[in-house]
C-alpha cells in the first residue's frame, strides 16, 4: 500500500494530466458522465489484465474491490462485448509505411533516397499500386493515393506520375480520425514509457529524456526555438527512419515482432492556476455565523 504524500502526489498528477484532456473532451462535446462511465470501464478491464497480482485469480469480487466499484458494474463491463468504445484502425499506419518504402526501396526510390515518381498502375513492378500492395497486399491502393493527395504528402507531376513531397504524414484536419487516433496512440504511449520506468524491476529503463529552458523563455522567442527544434528533429527522425528500414517486416503480420519507435515533440505549457475556483462574476458571500451554505 503507498503512503498517503504518495497518493496525494499521485492524484495531483492525473490532476494535470486530466487539465488538457478535459479541455478536449469539453471541445469535442463529451459530458463527464459518457467520461466516468468510460473510466469505470477501463478500470475493470485494467483491474483484469493487469491491476491484479499475478498470484490472485482475478475473480468479480476481487475486480470490486480492486476498484470500488460495484459487483453491478463489474458484470455489466464483462458481459457486454459493446460496452468499451471499439475503432476500426485508419490509414494512417499504411500511408507512414508506403511514404517510409517510397524513400528507401528499390525500385521506388532512386539515390540517395530520392523518391521516383511513379504512375498509379503501369508498369506494374513499379507503379504505386505495386507499392501499396509491398506494404498491405489487401489495401485499397486508391483510396491511399487519394489520401496521400489530401494530405499533401504526395502531388500530381505532370498527366500520369505521382510524387511524393514528404516523407512524412501531415492531417490537415484537426478533427480528422487519423489525427485522433495519432493523439491516442502518442498519448498511450508515452505514459507506457512513463510507467515502464517507474517500477524498480526494470533496470534498464526505456529511453525517456527531455531538456527545458530553465526559468522559461521570452515567449517572443517561441517560434525561432521551435524552428530549430523542428530542423535537429527532422534530421535525426530520419537518421532513425533509414536505420530501421531494412529492419522490416517482409510480411504485414510477421511473428514475434514489437511495436517500438521514438516520439519527439516541443512543448510550451500555459501556466496553471492552482487556487480555488470560482467564476468572474461571482461574489464571495460574506461569512455569516451559525450557517453553512453549500
Amino acid at each position: 500500500m503507498i503512503s498517503g504524500e504518495i497518493r496525494g502526489r499521485m492524484l495531483f498528477a492525473l490532476r494535470r494530466i486530466l487539465r488538457p484532456l478535459a479541455r478536449l473532451l469539453i471541445g469535442a462535446g463529451i459530458r463527464f458522465d459518457e467520461f466516468a462511465e468510460l473510466a469505470r470501464g477501463v478500470y475493470v478491464e485494467s483491474a483484469i489484465r493487469n491491476g491484479l497480482s499475478q498470484k490472485v485469480l482475478p475473480t468479480r469480487e476481487r475486480v470490486g474491490m480492486t476498484t470500488g466499484l460495484t459487483g453491478r458494474q463489474v458484470d455489466y463491463y464483462i458481459d457486454n462485448e459493446g460496452a468499451l468504445p471499439m475503432a476500426d484502425p485508419t490509414l494512417a499506419a499504411l500511408l507512414v509505411e508506403v511514404l517510409q518504402k517510397w524513400h528507401t526501396v528499390p525500385p521506388y526510390a532512386g539515390p540517395y533516397g530520392i523518391p521516383l515518381e511513379l504512375e498509379f498502375d503501369s508498369p506494374s513492378d513499379r507503379c504505386f499500386r505495386s507499392l501499396v500492395a509491398l506494404v498491405d497486399p489487401g489495401a485499397d491502393s486508391r483510396l491511399a493515393l487519394e489520401e496521400l493527395l489530401r494530405t499533401g504528402a504526395a502531388a500530381p507531376s505532370g498527366e500520369r506520375h505521382f510524387r511524393a513531397v514528404s516523407r512524412s504524414l501531415t492531417m490537415p484536419d484537426p478533427t480528422s480520425p487519423q489525427l485522433i487516433e495519432h493523439f491516442g496512440k502518442t498519448l498511450s504511449r508515452l505514459a507506457a514509457t512513463l510507467e515502464y520506468n517507474m517500477y524498480p524491476e526494470h533496470s534498464a529503463k526505456r529511453l525517456e529524456r527531455f531538456v527545458i529552458a530553465d526559468r522559461g523563455l521570452a515567449r517572443e522567442l517561441i517560434p525561432e526555438f521551435d524552428t530549430y527544434v523542428r530542423g535537429r528533429a527532422a534530421d535525426f527522425l530520419l537518421d532513425l527512419d533509414n536505420w530501421l528500414a531494412p529492419h522490416s517486416a517482409d510480411e504485414p503480420n510477421a511473428a514475434d515482432r514489437v511495436d517500438t519507435g521514438v516520439n519527439v515533440f516541443l512543448y510550451a505549457e500555459p501556466p496553471t492556476v492552482d487556487e480555488p475556483l470560482s467564476l468572474p462574476a461571482e461574489r464571495r458571500m460574506p461569512a455569516t455565523s451559525g450557517k453553512n451554505f453549500r
